[in-house]
Formats: C-alpha cells, sequence, structure tokens
C-alpha cells in the first residue's frame, strides 16, 4: 500500500500504517486499528489515539520519528480542537484496514465499447414485445 496525501491542521503530509507501525499504534493505545476507527467514529475515542494514530501514520509516510513527534505535538499545542484531527486519523485507519479508496483489488476495468460493437436485431426469432401501431 502507497503512502496517502491527507491535508489536516498540521499541514498535507503523506501517511501510511504498515504492520510495524500498526503494532506501534497499538502499543501506545493498547487498541487495535479497527477497534480505534471505530471509537473515532462513535466518539469514544482519547487526546492518545490522535497523536499515536497521526505520529505513526507520518513516520509511515516518510518522516523520521523526531520530526513526526514534533509536528504533531507542536500541531497539537496550537490549541486547534481534537475533533478537527478525527478525520485526518480515521482516513489514515481505513487506509491501513482496507487500502486507499482509488485502489480496486479485485476489480477490473470494463472495456469500453464502441458504436460499431452494438447488437443488432437481424435474427428470425420474434419480437419480445409488441411494436407500436
Amino acid at each position: 500500500m502507497q503512502a496517502i496525501d491527507i491535508e489536516w491542521p498540521g499541514g498535507e503530509n503523506a501517511f501510511r500504517l504498515r504492520l510495524g507501525e500498526i503494532e506501534a499504534v497499538q502499543s501506545a493505545t493498547a487498541c487495535g486499528p479497527e477497534f480505534l476507527l471505530n471509537a473515532f467514529r462513535i466518539g469514544a475515542w482519547k487526546a492518545d489515539h490522535i497523536e499515536a494514530v497521526l505520529k505513526f501514520g507520518l513516520i509511515g509516510g516518510g518522516m523520521d520519528r523526531p520530526e513526526a513527534t514534533r509536528l504533531v505535538r507542536a500541531t497539537l499545542d496550537r490549541g486547534f480542537g481534537l475533533a478537527l484531527y478525527k478525520p485526518a486519523c480515521m482516513a489514515i485507519l481505513e487506509a491501513a484496514l482496507f487500502g486507499p479508496e482509488d485502489d480496486h483489488v479485485g476489480k477490473s476495468e470494463a472495456p469500453a465499447t464502441g458504436a460499431n460493437d452494438a447488437k443488432t436485431d437481424d435474427g428470425n426469432s420474434a419480437g419480445s414485445t409488441a411494436s407500436a401501431p
């Protein structure tokens, strides 16, 4: 899975939770990723959940640990309402659990059909509906 770019109160950054980052989030919060996602959905999250998801998401996205820690702490200390971080945290967790939105695993694109591909009614069978008078 590739990192996803997310705009959040700290700017626009690349985030990704690979297995190592997910394990770090679990250690920091004592919660699994799906539990955390649901906690954010129903309003049962804690401030340390936000900090862990953002910090380890930035690390997984390519930022070094000291810089990720500094950015998350500095942004949280600026006084934005904590609920403003929920959309970013949820997007990070959803991408880790289900893949990015534009990743159509197992789905193939239907081939485009041209005007010449249309079937014509040139058979001998009777029509399935009556013709209008």
